[in-house]
Parts: C-alpha cells; structure tokens; sequence
C-alpha cells in the first residue's frame, strides 16, 4: 500500500479536515439543486460560481499567478457557464435550484482551494481516500436522517448505478488531485476541468434531445474558447 511506503504527513491533515466540510456542503446543496430544477441549469451554475471564486481566492488569498490571457479565459469561462445556467425560464423552482448551485460552487471553491494544497503534502490516493471516509463520516448523520432502513432500501434499489457512479467519481477526482499535486495553479486546473459542461450541454442534445437554444450555443462557443485561452497563458 501506498501509505505504508511513503508514510502520512500528519500537516495534510487540515487541509483534509476542510475539504471533507466542503464536501459535506457540496453533496447536500446539489442534490436538493437537482430537487429543484435541470441538471442543465444547476450543474453550469454551481461550476461556474466555482471558477470564479477560486481564482479570487486562489490570487488575492493564496497568491497564485494568473497571465492576463489566462484572466481573459477564466472570465470567458465563467460568462460561457452562466449563459447555459440561465438559458431556462425561471420559476420559484428555479430560482430554488439557483440558489443551492450558488451554494454547490461556494463549497467547490472550498474544497478545490484545499485541495490543491493537501494533494502536495500526501500521495493524491492516499489523500484522496482518507478525505473520503473523513466525507462520508461528516456528512452520514444527514445522510440517514430519515432512517436507516429506508436509506438502504433506496440503496438497493439503485444498486446497479452506484459502482458506476462511485468509480467514475472517484476516478476522475483522483485525476484532479494529481494535477494538484503538479501545480500551483488552483484556478487554472478547476477552470480546466469545466470541459465537462461542454461535454454535458452536447450529450444533452444529443441524448436527451434538449432543445439547443441560442444561449447554450453561445455559453459552449464562449468556454471553449476560454479553454483555448487558459491553454495559451
């Protein structure tokens, strides 16, 4: 095992103890957004929000150097994500589901911030794994706050996703905690990852036949070109 070989640096400890908080947030305040509205608005909006805080504080906190390109295509990023959030009609439901993505990207801020400095102090699957037990152990009284049984009857009866979802979460996290652990630049990496709205808006015209309204293709073009720019800088 990996820990067994490199050992545990006891100050990655913090940064694990204020990533799982977030975490904790970040399952809670999502799921109830999806309560409320589209995975189509909630999921670009709380990326979004995530984007632009992290590289505030990641500059005017941590002190990260961000190029004027790479300001340029955070920005590009951020307008591009809020363009496809915001393309549906809102609605008291969805100014709800706003409202906790808002929330969601506050909480990716925090634990994207923390870490980027905590996958340096330990192996990112030794990181990874313990901040995910600290999670799961953070965020469990609300998890069966309506029972346990019944909690694990909704387990099993979505039993055939969970391993899927499970791995391809962890998976592609551990992916992120690796570039953390290879750079500095904390704002640069999470704005990078917002591929995935890309990704989502074109599987949900394709898959899900979503209309492709004039502001999603502007929000798409917009990112992707902000992508370019943070490539260039």
């Amino acid at each position: 095992m990996i820990i067994w070989r490199d050992g545990f640096n006891y100050h990655g400890i913090i940064p694990i103890l204020i990533s799982a908080t977030f975490h904790c947030f970040y399952y809670m305040t999502l799921f109830n957004s999806y309560r409320f509205g589209d995975i189509s608005a909630a999921y670009p909006i709380a990326r979004g929000t995530g984007v632009a805080l992290t590289a505030l504080v990641a500059v005017f906190v941590l002190h990260d150097y961000v190029s004027g390109i790479g300001w340029i295509g955070i920005i590009l990023i951020v307008s591009g994500i809020m363009s496809v959030g915001f393309s549906n009609s809102m609605t008291n439901e969805g100014i709800k589901c706003c409202l906790f993505a808002l929330i969601t990207g506050i909480a990716t801020a925090g634990y994207s911030l923390a870490d980027s400095r905590g996958a340096g102090l330990n192996h990112p699957v030794v990181y990874l794994n313990v901040m995910s037990i600290t999670s799961f152990l953070f965020v469990y009284p609300f998890t069966f706050k309506k029972g346990f049984f019944k909690t694990i009857r909704e387990n099993k009866s979505n039993l055939p996703y969970a391993p899927l979802i499970g791995l391809g979460s962890q998976g592609t996290y551990l992916i992120i905690m690796f570039a953390f652990s290879l750079s500095d630049h904390a704002s640069y990496i999470v704005a990078l990852r917002e591929c995935s709205v890309i990704i989502a808006s074109i599987l949900g015209f394709v898959v899900l036949k979503e209309k492709p309204t004039r502001q999603k293709i502007i929000g798409i073009i917009l990112i992707t070109i902000g992508l370019i720019l943070i490539k260039l800088g």
